[in-house]
This record gives structure tokens, C-alpha cells and sequence, in this order.
């Protein structure tokens, strides 16, 4: 700016643009100030609502149940009497939230309850050595030979707790023909879960133990490089937790090898065509072959983790529980004898045909008239020359963005078809939601890069299509993990609703509006009375114009010769406290009226009902207030001062910026308030359908792109600690789930490596690596060596298959040395 003033002085140009100029500095500095660091006041905003939110760690309580603020006190006495006639070895007490006024249920027990519990629900601990070890079935008559019985708080870890407290719960029966309002329970049917279904009871989840997950933030969240404590996980959060990311973590290391050779055979691919080839057809198979590996590593890898967590022998359930949300007409168990509902199997079968199939139809049509629009649009974007050669990635982002758009959508009507197919038993309900989960994935996920492939035979657009579609929509689902949790607390508490941004938003242009309103009517004051050099002047009093001191308006300043000349860094590190940027001018006795009325419209004002703290600013180190002139400021506060009471006196609902803001007054906020209004944890299945799309990603054309290991690792890498963030700070704690592996996913995984074995050879014959490489092949014999190359792999997945046992021999020799050992120790 001295460099631009220096020019036009020098130059000797008119007072027009003189003016010019410093407008258009002047307009260069609002928009500095307006997208700069003034839009930290937002921030500041939202943490002004936020810091009246304060915790205090709820004790005595193992199990929170709230209610809908639409409850009636009958209801909650009514089931309040249930649970302490139908399980007296619960205490009970009830409270209403301060904040959202909701009553809530604080459930506990003693530690004589718990032990009876632990031998009702079979409960397994672990045994002394000199008793044989190993774990077994939780006695009372026995308790003796279990590890740390004479301690209280060391025998049952908190997720043991709530897991008895929770068998209590689900085993309370309802009598024949009791009724609550409209609901009938059947005789022996469970109470909780079925109020829990009919939404009675809004939620019903155990509470974090604040200790145990600030051990856990350190060694497991922030410890990027270390082991995950998996026994840790598997104490707090249960097995079926622990076992995921026991996967997840086991997943991740094994993708370091196809994650290194990939790397190197792109750089090697790099010299000519052959070498792609060659690389390309290399580690096509290598793939195949660490895929079957790794998967059968796993399993071993499993069976080590369930016999140390003792669910490896866990018998399976003959009779397990109908699901709350089962619905069909009354008959007569032939198993029990009690009533209990009945839905005939070709209602669900003609559902499923009727319904279930055209919708997966519909599905698939709209995702194939998506790519062809978005393979279109890249068409149209390549023929135009003149656009930059980013511009072609548009196309693959939009088709990003809109696959993982249609994840949500495919989730919700799978839940739907699932819930309308109407299962009885919780098991066959989660298996045929990961059969329609991996359906409309594997659609969703892969139908471009299988038409790029298949039809197109275009690898190099395959290779772009895969990468944007791995990248982007792992860094989408990142984003997504760490934030919807947040956001949904901060709703649920009142800190980002709706009406809160409506406000924020009304502040912000108000004050913004005000503040070019008043630099606006400044300027044109200012610069109306321009000498013919474009400099402005002022009377002295005798009435002799003289020539104003160096300065000029910033951002609504005046500057003095020493501050002109200061540094931008100079001016961040002063400090003035409770300073507000107001408008200097040097006016006339006889204008003091029009100032005083355009007052009103000053930025310093703030109106009756706003948040002070939202208009008042107070500098510090990070601020970007200004400074004031030193000599000056004794007496334009003194100005400043009357005119705010000369404005006061006649405007009644306005308040001086002067003013400190008043501090909120803070609201004391319970543990179980705060947590019941955090998410709820969506079990492992959307997080096993993450990685498992990711696995198809790397597996399946890994002849196209060798780089997607390298980037699912560090992905990975991320996804762990991101999940274990989530599961720590974010989200409600989940009920503890014994669980022997990973169930469904395992088999999936391994269709998905069978696949991979089809894609691949079918890839190498059609897209020419293998005619390249060998052009001596007729047509005939391409065919041939692809039929052979594929039987190969496919013998030799089965090979490793066979020879890799599922379970470990020491693992067995140890489980069989434990039954060994308590025979003779119990013979003495």
C-alpha cells in the first residue's frame, strides 16, 4: 500500500483516483476481515452455548433406561413394579434429567446379587492354578477356585456387570393376560424387550466408566504405532468388539504385503509395455494367492482369540428367544406348550419374490443409470479441449459421491425388506441382512469398474475409475465416523439445533451488515470533501485549513505515522482489553446530531435479546482487534462514553458494548444425561461392510490398479484409530456380545476371493496382457490358457485351504490338557 501511495503521489494523478484507491484498499480489507479470522466468532459462538454444559460422573448406577418426554406417571409406575417384584435383586431409582427433563431409570445391584447372576446366565471365569486353570462355568458352591473372588471390585469387570444386570432385565416375564394400555403381553413373554420395540422405553444402555476409557484414550486411541489392547477391548467392550478389530488390526498388517510388492511393480512398470504386462499378470495371482492366505490365517488367528476369551466351546443355544419385533397370529408351542406368536414361512417366502426381488431390481437399474450418466458426462468433458486435464475426475467424483450416497439409501431398504420378512430369531434376521447388504454393496460398488472392464476392456480408465472410488469414498466414510456422532450429541443437547445456527447465522449478517453499512456512510463522509490533490483536509480553530497528520481509514481506523508503518505481526501482538472497532472521524460541532443517529446502525450496538457474546470481542494474542493511538485514547473514550448515554437516554433497549458480557449461568449436567443423548452403536455390521467393499477393491482388479493395497493400508491405519475414537467419546457403550468368530463376514470374504480368481483371469485374457506377452497364441488357445490359468488358482486356493487347519494343535492340546486337569482335581 506505501509502495501504491508512493506511485500516485509521485505520478501527481487526480483526487478521483486518489479516492479510488483507497476505497478499493479499503474493500480489500472488509473481505479480509469478513473470510478471515473473523469468522472464528462462529466458534466462538457455538462454545459460548456449549460452555454451560458441564458433566458430573454419574455413580451408583450400572444401566440407564430412559423414557419419551410423552410418558405417563402410569406407565412408569406400572413398570417400575414389574422390575422390582419380578427382580428384587435390582435397586432402582428414578430421576428426571435437568436439562431435557426426561425421567430415567438408574439400575444397580450388590456384588452376593451378582455372583447369583453369574451362575444363572453361565457365566464363565477364570479358575485358579492349583484348580486346573482355564476357564469354566461360574459356581456359588465352588466359588473358591475362582481367580480374584476375594476381591469385589476386581472379580467382575464393569461390562460383566451390566451384562447379569441385562439377563435380569430381558428374563422378566409377563403373566397371562397382563396388560399395559394397548399392549397384551402372552404369557412368559419378555417385558423390556418388547417395550423397547413398542417404544416405551426409549433406551435402555450401560454407562461408560470414565477411568478405564481414559486408560484406553492412551493406549489404544493415541498409540498409533502399538499393539491394540485387544484384551482391554474385550473387557470394556465385550467380544464381539474385540473380535472386530482383532480382525481389523490383523487385516491391516497383512495388507502391508500386497501394499509393498504393488508399490514396487508399478514403479517397475513403469519402463514399457511388457513389463506392465508381466507386473500386471504377477500380481493378479499373487493377490489370489495372499487373499486364501489370509483368510485362512484369520481363522487360525480367531480360534487363538476365542480360547483366550473363552467362547472357542460356547454350545450353541437350542432354544433361543423370539425377536421383540416378531409379529404373527397366537398358537400353541409344541416346544414349551405356552402361547407364542406364529408366522407361516410362505408369507415370507411371497414376499420375497413379490417384493424383496423387484425393489434389488429397481436398485440395480437406478445404479447402472447412474454410471452410464456419469460415463457420459466424461465423454462430453474429454472431447472438450480447452478444459484442464483435471477436469476429467469430475465426472468419477460425482459418481463417487453418488455410490456413496447410495449406501444410505440401499441400508435403510434393506433394513426395511429385512424387518417386512419378519424373522423370528435374532440370528436368521442378522443373516439375511448381511446377505442383502453384501447384495446391494457388491452392485453399488462394482457395477462401473465391472462395465469399464468387461465391456469396455479400457484399463487405464478401470485404473482411474477404482482409484477416485477407493480414495474418495474411504475419506468420505472417515469423515462421516467422526463427525455424525458429534453432531448428533451436540443436536440432542441443544448446542447445533436448527434454531441455534438460525441464530448464529441472523448475528453474524447483522453484525457484518451494520458494520458495511457504517464503513459505507464513513467513506462517503470522508472523501466528499477531497482537496483537488485527492488529499483530504481538516480546520484548525481559528479556521486555516492544515494538512491532516499520515493516515488513513483501515478497516474503519485510523491509523497514526508510527502504526502505518507497523507490521502486520507487530499489530496481532498487541493487546487492549474490551476494545470494540469503532468509527473515528474528525466532524464538525454541527454534525454531531447526524452522528448521533447514525449510531443506531453502528456494529457496537447490541439489541435487546441478542447474545452479547456473540457481537462483544476481547482481544488476545489471536485476536485481530485493533489498536487504538495511544495518545488519543483517554479522550475518544471519553467521547465515545457520552455518546453511548446520550444514545441510551432516548433508545431504551439498547446496551453499550462497553458492557462485559454477562456469563451464562452453568447447568450441571449429569453422566447419564449427557450420554442418553449420544448415539447409539449400530453393532459391527456396518463397519465389517466398510472394510469388506474396501477388501473387493483390492482383491478384485488388483490387475489394474496395484496401488489400492497401498491405499487401503493407510486407510486402515486411520480406520482403527478413527473407530476406536468413535467407540470411546462419541457413541453410547454397547452392551457386551459373546461371540466365537466373525460369523457371516468370514464367508463372504471368501466368495469375494473366489470371485477375485474369475475377475482377475478374465481381465489378464480380454484386456491383452496375455496376447502381448505370447503372440504366437491363437484366439483358441488364449481361451484355453485363461480356462487353465483359472482352474490353477482355484485348485490351489482349495490346496491351502485344506492344508491350514482352522484351529491351532496347541490350541486344541491345551483345551484338551484343561479338561484333563479339572477331572483329576476335582477327584481329590
Amino acid at each position: 500500500r506505501r509502495r501504491h501511495k508512493r506511485q500516485r503521489r509521485g505520478r501527481g494523478e487526480d483526487g478521483e483516483d486518489g479516492a479510488n484507491l483507497i476505497l478499493s484498499l479499503y474493500y480489500l480489507s472488509f473481505l479480509d476481515k469478513l473470510f478471515g479470522k473473523r469468522l472464528l466468532q462462529a466458534r466462538h459462538f457455538i462454545m459460548s452455548r456449549k460452555s454451560w454444559l458441564k458433566m458430573v460422573p454419574t455413580e451408583n448406577c450400572d444401566i440407564l433406561m430412559t423414557f419419551p418426554d410423552t410418558i405417563d406417571d402410569h406407565t412408569l409406575l406400572w413398570l417400575l413394579n414389574q422390575i422390582r417384584v419380578g427382580i428384587p435383586q435390582v435397586s432402582i431409582q428414578v430421576r428426571q434429567h435437568k436439562h431435557t427433563q426426561a425421567n430415567a431409570f438408574f439400575i444397580t445391584t450388590t456384588f452376593e446379587n451378582l455372583l447369583r447372576g453369574a451362575e444363572q446366565m453361565g457365566m464363565h471365569k477364570n479358575v485358579k492354578p492349583q484348580f486346573g486353570g482355564g476357564m469354566r462355568r461360574f459356581s456359588c458352591e465352588e466359588d473358591n477356585i475362582y481367580e480374584n473372588i476375594e476381591s469385589e471390585l476386581c472379580f467382575f469387570t464393569s461390562q460383566e456387570r451390566q451384562s447379569i444386570i441385562k439377563y435380569w432385565l430381558d428374563n422378566l416375564r409377563a403373566k397371562q393376560g397382563e396388560v399395559l394400555h394397548n399392549i397384551h403381553f402372552l404369557e412368559g413373554q419378555p417385558i423390556i424387550p418388547e417395550l423397547i420395540a413398542r417404544g416405551v422405553i426409549q433406551q435402555m444402555f450401560p454407562l461408560h466408566e470414565q477411568r478405564i476409557l481414559n486408560q484406553l484414550m492412551t493406549s489404544w486411541v493415541q498409540a498409533v504405532c502399538e499393539r491394540q489392547p485387544l484384551d482391554d477391548i474385550c473387557d470394556y467392550f465385550g467380544v464381539k468388539i474385540a473380535m472386530y478389530f482383532a480382525w481389523l488390526g490383523f487385516y491391516t498388517n497383512s495388507m502391508l504385503y500386497p501394499a509393498v510388492i504393488g508399490f514396487l511393480l508399478w514403479m517397475l512398470a513403469e519402463a514399457d509395455q511388457t513389463s506392465q504386462d508381466i507386473c500386471c499378470v504377477v500380481f493378479a495371482l499373487f493377490n489370489v494367492v495372499w487373499a486364501t492366505l489370509f483368510l485362512e490365517r484369520w481363522k487360525r488367528r480367531e480360534a487363538e482369540l476365542a480360547y483366550r476369551w473363552g467362547t472357542l466351546d460356547t454350545p450353541t443355544e437350542s432354544l433361543e428367544e423370539p425377536r421383540p419385533q416378531f409379529r404373527g397370529v397366537k398358537r400353541c408351542s409344541p416346544i414349551t406348550g405356552c402361547e407364542e406368536f406364529y408366522y407361516p414361512p410362505w408369507k415370507r417366502a411371497l414376499f420375497r419374490w413379490l417384493v424383496s426381488l423387484p425393489i434389488c431390481l429397481l436398485c440395480l437399474c437406478f445404479v447402472f443409470l447412474a454410471m452410464l450418466l456419469c460415463l457420459e458426462l466424461q465423454e462430453v468433458v474429454m472431447e472438450i479441449q480447452e478444459l484442464p486435464s483435471i477436469t476429467r475426475f469430475i465426472p468419477k467424483i460425482l459418481l463417487a459421491m453418488t455410490v456413496t450416497v447410495c449406501d444410505e439409501v440401499y441400508k435403510k431398504i434393506a433394513y426395511w425388506l429385512n424387518d417386512m420378512e419378519n424373522y423370528r430369531l435374532q440370528s436368521a434376521y442378522e443373516n439375511n441382512l448381511i446377505i442383502k447388504m453384501v447384495f446391494f454393496e457388491f452392485i453399488n460398488s462394482y457395477l462401473s469398474l465391472f462395465y469399464i472392464g468387461f465391456y469396455l476392456k479400457d484399463m487405464e480408465r478401470l485404473k482411474e475409475m477404482l482409484a477416485t472410488l477407493l480414495i474418495f469414498r474411504q475419506f468420505l466414510q472417515n469423515i462421516k465416523e467422526v463427525l455424525q456422532p458429534y453432531l448428533y450429541e451436540q443436536n440432542k443437547l441443544g448446542v447445533f439445533t436448527p434454531k441455534v445456527l438460525w441464530e448464529l447465522l441472523q448475528a453474524i449478517v447483522l453484525k457484518y451488515g451494520r458494520l458495511a453499512l457504517g464503513k459505507a456512510q464513513a467513506s462517503m463522509t470522508s472523501y466528499s470533501f477531497l482537496s483537488p490533490r485527492g488529499i483530504p483536509v481538516s480546520h484548525s480553530a481559528n479556521g486555516n485549513p492544515e494538512p491532516k497528520r499520515r493516515g488513513d481509514l483501515k478497516a474503519g481506523f485510523r491509523l497514526t505515522e508510527e502504526e502505518w508503518d507497523m507490521t502486520d505481526s507487530a499489530m496481532k501482538q498487541r493487546k487492549v482489553s474490551f476494545t470494540e472497532k469503532v468509527d473515528y472521524q474528525d466532524v464538525t460541532m454541527d454534525t454531531q446530531a447526524a452522528d448521533d443517529s447514525s449510531l443506531e446502525d453502528s456494529p457496537t450496538l447490541v439489541e435487546e435479546g441478542m447474545d452479547p457474546s456473540s457481537i462483544f470481542d476481547s482481544c488476545d494474542e489471536d485476536s485481530d482487534c485493533e489498536v487504538l493511538p495511544q495518545q488519543d485514547t483517554k479522550d475518544n473514550t471519553a467521547s465515545v462514553c457520552q455518546r453511548r448515554r446520550n444514545v441510551g437516554e432516548g433508545n431504551d433497549d439498547k446496551k453499550s458494548w462497553i458492557d462485559p458480557p454477562e456469563e451464562p449461568k452453568t447447568v450441571t449436567l449429569t453422566q447419564a444425561e449427557i450420554e442418553s443423548c449420544m448415539q447409539t452403536y449400530e453393532d459391527t455390521l456396518q463397519d465389517y461392510q466398510e472394510m469388506f467393499i474396501q477388501f473387493g477393491y483390492v482383491v478384485l482388479f488388483s490387475s489394474a490398479f496395484p496401488l489400492a493395497a497401498m491405499c487401503a493400508l493407510i486407510n486402515n491405519i486411520i480406520e482403527i484409530r478413527s473407530d476406536a475414537l468413535k467407540l470411546c467419546t462419541g457413541l453410547q457403550r454397547p452392551f457386551g456380545q459373546r461371540v466365537e468368530n466373525i460369523g457371516q463376514w468370514q464367508t463372504a470374504m471368501e466368495a469375494m476371493g473366489l470371485i477375485a480368481i474369475i475377475v482377475n483371469c478374465y481381465l489378464i485374457g480380454q484386456c491383452g496382457q496375455l496376447q502381448r506377452l505370447f503372440p504366437w497364441l491363437s484366439p483358441e488357445m488364449t481361451i484355453i490358457s485363461i480356462v487353465l490359468l483359472e482352474h490353477f488358482a482355484i485348485l490351489l486356493k482349495y490346496v491351502i485351504h485344506v492344508a491350514i487347519p482352522d484351529i491351532p494343535g496347541w490350541v486344541a492340546e491345551e483345551m484338551a490338557k484343561l479338561e484333563y486337569r479339572r477331572r483329576e482335581a476335582f477327584k481329590v
